[in-house]
This record gives C-alpha cells, sequence and structure tokens, in this order.
C-alpha cells in the first residue's frame, strides 16, 4: 500500500531527477566544450609561438651577418657581430628544442627535421663565409638558405594555425551540440514539471475535496452519502471510514427517530400551551417555531414565517422590530410591551434566551439558536400601575395639608402674630426644613406617577442650551455657595437650539447638578459643559466626589435605589424620573463613574432643525 507520505516523496524525487539531470548534463557538456578549448591552447598555441620566435632569431642572424659583409668593419666591430650571432644561435638552438618537444599535428615531425637540415646548411654556410673569402655567390647562397629555412619554418606555424582554425570550429560544433542537447533537456524537463504541477497536486487534493463536501452533507443530516475513493493510501482507509460511519449515523437517525418525534410532540404541546409568546429560532435566525401568542403578539401567521429569517419581518411587525432590538443590544430592562387583545390591555415583558452547547474541546461557547420569550405581566403591571394611582392620590391629597402647614409656618415667623424665643425658633426651622423636605418628597412621587402612568405632558419648542444652563444654575447658586464649590461652565460656540421642553430639561439638569453638590466635598468644583454632537447636543456634568460604586452603575436610573451613604436623603426617583423626561424628548441619559475619582453624567438631546 502506497501512503500519501510515499506518493509525496515520489513528487518530490521527480523534481530532484530532474533537477540532477540538467546539473549532470551542463557540467558533462562543459567539460567536453573545456577540453577542446585547452586542446587549442596548450598544444598549438605553444608551437605557433615557438615558430614566431625561431622566425625572428633567424632574422636577426641573418641580419648580423649581412652586417659582416661590410669590408670597412673593424675587428672589434667583428668580434661584437659575431658574439651577438652566436647568442642569437643559442636561442634558436632553445627555441628549436623547445618546439621538437611540442609536436602536436601529423607531419610536423617530418617538418622539423626538414628545419633541422635547412638550418644546419644555413650555419654551416655562414661559418664557411666567415672563415674564407667573401664571394658574390657564396652570398648569395646564404641567402637562399635563408628563404628555404625560413620557408620551413613558416610550414610548421601555417600548419598549428590550421590546426587551431579547425580545433576552433570543433570547439564552436560542440558549444552549438551542448546548446541544443540542454535546450531539449530544458523544455522536457520544463514540460514534465508543468504536467506534473497541473496533475499531482490535483491527484492529491481530489479525494479530499470530495470527502468535504461528503462531510458537509453528512453536517446537514444528508446520512445517505457515499464516498466511491479506491485508493490503497490513507486517503482509501479514510473513505470506508466515513462510509460506515454515515452508515452508522443512517441508522442511529431511524432508530431514533420516533423518540425524535414524540419529544418534539412533548416540546409543542407545553410551547402552544403557555399563556406566554414563545418564538424558537436556529443558529442563523430562521424560525423554527412560533406559539399562538406569538402570533397574535406580532400580527404574524406561522405558515408565513416557518423556516424564513426573522430579520425579513421586522418591517410589519414594530413590536418585533422593537424585540429583534433589545436582542441585537442585548437589553432586558426594556418596558413591557401594551398589547390590546379583545378591546382588553394585556402587557408583555420582552426576555430572550440563547440556546448554547458548550464545546470542552474549543472552550467556548457556540450558540445553536435563541428562544423569544414573551411573557405575561399584565396582573402585576395593573397592580403596579394601582400602587402609582394610589401613590399620586396619596400624594395629591398631603399636598394640600402641606401646603397648609407651611402658610402657618409662615404665619408663625410674622412677628405681628407674637415674637418667639430662641428655642421656639430653632424649633420653627426644623420644622420649615422638614415640611419643605416632605413638600419635595410629594412633588418627585406625583412627577414619577405621571411618568408612570405615561402622561406626561411635554411642551416641545426650539429651546437655546445656554438658557437652560443658565437657569438651572442660577436656582442652584447657593447650594454651591454654601459648599464653595466652583462651578466652571463651558458652552461650545454658535452651540444650536435643541427640541425640547424647556421646563423638564432644566429639571433634568437641575436633578444632576444637585447630586453632583450632594456627593462633592467642600471648595471643590464641578464642570457643567454644552456641545453639539452629530444631530444632538450633549449636556455633562462632572464631579470629582466618591463616585459609584461599580454594583450601582446599572441601577442608578431604576425607581426608588438610593446609595448606601446617603440612603436618608431622597425618594430615589430622581434619576428615574430624570431618564423618563429625556427619553420621552427622543434623547438618551447615561454615567460613567470611577470609585474615588468622582462621577460624569450625560445626557443629550437633538438639535432643532
Amino acid at each position: 500500500m502506497k501512503s500519501l507520505k510515499t506518493k509525496m516523496y515520489l513528487g518530490f524525487g521527480i523534481f530532484l531527477f530532474l533537477i540532477l539531470l540538467l546539473s549532470f548534463s551542463g557540467i558533462f557538456f562543459l567539460n567536453r566544450l573545456s577540453d577542446d578549448s585547452k586542446s587549442i591552447i596548450s598544444d598549438n598555441y605553444n608551437s605557433v609561438n615557438y615558430s614566431m620566435l625561431m622566425l625572428k632569431e633567424l632574422d636577426n642572424i641573418f641580419l648580423f651577418q649581412t652586417q659582416l659583409l661590410n669590408a670597412n668593419l673593424e675587428e672589434t666591430a667583428k668580434d661584437s657581430i659575431y658574439s651577438l650571432i652566436s647568442t642569437h644561435k643559442k636561442r634558436f638552438d632553445k627555441i628549436y628544442i623547445q618546439q621538437k618537444n611540442n609536436i602536436t599535428e601529423p607531419g610536423e615531425n617530418i617538418l622539423m627535421k626538414k628545419v633541422s637540415a635547412n638550418y644546419s646548411r644555413f650555419i654551416n654556410k655562414i661559418e664557411k663565409l666567415s672563415h674564407d673569402k667573401k664571394e658574390f655567390n657564396e652570398e648569395l647562397e646564404i641567402t637562399n638558405s635563408y628563404k628555404v629555412l625560413k620557408n620551413s619554418i613558416n610550414e610548421i606555424y601555417l600548419l598549428n594555425i590550421n590546426a587551431i582554425l579547425k580545433k576552433s570550429d570543433v570547439a564552436e560544433n560542440t558549444a552549438s551540440t551542448v546548446i541544443t542537447y540542454m535546450s531539449i533537456i530544458t523544455v522536457l524537463s520544463l514540460i514534465i514539471t508543468i504536467v506534473f504541477i497541473y496533475y499531482f497536486p490535483g491527484y492529491l487534493i481530489a479525494p479530499i475535496k470530495e470527502l468535504t463536501n461528503k462531510i458537509k452533507a453528512v453536517s446537514d443530516k444528508s446520512f445517505d452519502q457515499r464516498v466511491e475513493i479506491k485508493a490503497n493510501d490513507e486517503i482509501g482507509e479514510l473513505s470506508e471510514s466515513f462510509n460506515l460511519m454515515a452508515e452508522r449515523l443512517k441508522e442511529f437517525e431511524e432508530s431514533h427517530l420516533d423518540q425524535l418525534l414524540l419529544e418534539k410532540y412533548r416540546m409543542e404541546t407545553l410551547v402552544f400551551g403557555l399563556n406566554d409568546g414563545v418564538l424558537l429560532l436556529d443558529e442563523k435566525n430562521n424560525v423554527l417555531l412560533i406559539n399562538s401568542i406569538a402570533e397574535e403578539i406580532f400580527n404574524l401567521k406561522s405558515h408565513d414565517i416557518l423556516n424564513k429569517n426573522i430579520n425579513r419581518f421586522a418591517d410589519e411587525s414594530e413590536i418585533l422590530k422593537y424585540v429583534l432590538t433589545l436582542v441585537a443590544e442585548k437589553n432586558t430592562s426594556g418596558k413591557p410591551l401594551k398589547i390590546n387583545k379583545n378591546n382588553t390591555e394585556e402587557y408583555y415583558s420582552a426576555e430572550y434566551i440563547e440556546i448554547k452547547r458548550n464545546n470542552i474541546h474549543v472552550n467556548q461557547n457556540k450558540i445553536l439558536g435563541l428562544v423569544l420569550y414573551l411573557k405575561n405581566v399584565t396582573s402585576f403591571e395593573k397592580r403596579d400601575l394601582a400602587k402609582t394611582n394610589m401613590l399620586a392620590t396619596v400624594s395629591h391629597e398631603l399636598k394640600t395639608p402641606v401646603s397648609s402647614i407651611n402658610l402657618s409656618l409662615k404665619l408663625l415667623n410674622d412677628a405681628r402674630i407674637g415674637v418667639l424665643n430662641p428655642e421656639q425658633e430653632k424649633l420653627l426651622q426644623s420644622i420649615q426644613l422638614q415640611n419643605k423636605r416632605l413638600l419635595n418628597v410629594i412633588n418627585e412621587i406625583l412627577d414619577y406617577s405621571q411618568v408612570e402612568t405615561g402622561k406626561i405632558n411635554l411642551s416641545i419648542d426650539n429651546v437655546d442650551p445656554a438658557q437652560i444652563i443658565e437657569i438651572a444654575t442660577f436656582a442652584l447658586m447657593v447650594f454651591l455657595n454654601e459648599k464653595e464649590i466652583e462651578l466652571k461652565v463651558d458652552i461650545e460656540k454658535e452651540i444650536p437650539f435643541i427640541r425640547a421642553d424647556l421646563e423638564k430639561t432644566i429639571w433634568v439638569l437641575v436633578n444632576i447638578l444637585s447630586n453632583a453638590i450632594r456627593y462633592s466635598p467642600m471648595k471643590e468644583k464641578i464642570i457643567l459643559t454644552a456641545a453639539k454632537e452629530k444631530n444632538y447636543v450633549i449636556f455633562s456634568v462632572e464631579d470629582f466626589g466618591a463616585g459609584i460604586p461599580p454594583e450601582d452603575k446599572e441601577r442608578i436610573f431604576q425607581k426608588f435605589v438610593k446609595d448606601k451613604v446617603n440612603f436618608n436623603r431622597g425618594t430615589g426617583l430622581g434619576l428615574a424620573i430624570a431618564k423618563e423626561f429625556v427619553e420621552s424628548q427622543g434623547g438618551r441619559i447615561w454615567a460613567v463613574s470611577e470609585i474615588n475619582r468622582g462621577s460624569k453624567f450625560f445626557f443629550k438631546l437633538p438639535i432643532a432643525n
């Protein structure tokens, strides 16, 4: 059985063979070309050089010999010329011996013997002429011997020159042959490589790709998939294992289908029997199940939305769009939904539950679906509304006697009725303070009851943010002076007007500033800013007090929430009312805080068009 590893080794072995083939072919042909070149340089070149040197020495001998023919030469000059002739003869003899030992071409040995004979004849005639009387015939014979000798040396020169030219042609032919063979080998190697690159990866990947597609099909619960890969390697074994797995999965599915249907029937019975709305989604937000309550709330029909993406129907139902927004923002603190059913009002609290399966191998939770749960809270809302109405009624009824008490306290302060002693004045001041506090509590409860009942009367108009800040800060100037707090106001230049209710926006800013003053140490500072950001104007109030504990950050805008330090102050309704006032005007309020470094509250309202 050939494994994938063996096949990969085989593929890389082909590449290695082609590389070695190119390398050894190049080395072989380059060596042939080098040998031909060396034969030209090492053999024939020396013969040509020796021939030229012998001709040079021969010319020198003949030249000095012709000078001896001058009868007017002195004996000393003749001796000098004889010495020079002797020197050139020695050089000629030495070069002759070197050439004799460098016979390279056929026939060159015969020419060397011819040169030797002609050279001996030429030297003998020179020596004879130097001892005998010089005659014209002898001088002519020397000249003829010189020419014959020179011609014989030229024959050696021409023989080697022709040999060099012939071997140069051989070298050129060898180079041409090398280029031809190397080109053929390169083209064949390139063709083999391209074919290998094109087919070999596909040969390895094709079965893997097929197996991957089949696995994806099985993951979609299509258990009839089978892989027809006949291979004696790991892929073949994997294919057989996959086929066996698909077959077992199909058997398992068929054996548990009845049980699954029973469980599904039980779940549907439970869901459809609830008095709450339930909508079940898969991981792609496709609708798997919706009960009749949810159909009625969303005004959708199951046969229209089953197995379809729920986001496609968001524009058809405002309630569904609102619920999906809560899910997207992971917000579970939204207001209960008010639904008119059979001419009666019912309230539903929107919640969602993520269906997860913990994957222990990768240590993360994979979301498999989502349950939108609309809990019927009508009874709780009605009780809460009744409680709010009762508080509003009681507060309204209390406001009249408290106002009467306040009027009586003012009369007691009038000296015309009678002068009070110091103890009575202190007691009267304490009663006035407590009465004022009680009146503030009653007013806050009345404001909140107005919010709870949804009867907020807004007077929206174009308002200057600077006017809001001016009125709010003026109202709190006494409290700022009491704690010697420095208020820094920073309003952006040319800040635009906003669409808001002047009275309620001032109330919100006063409430936030009052809290900042309350939690700021003596002689501290508070920073109040207003600036435009996109289509809103953002107000911010920053103090440098104790800050808000992390566990209270998410609760400070809820009703009846008070801090532990100043628990006895206020009702815990101020920020909850501020939140309702801001959101009812199309804005948003939030806060950031850090322990022992203070808090910063923000709220934004839309700018006027």
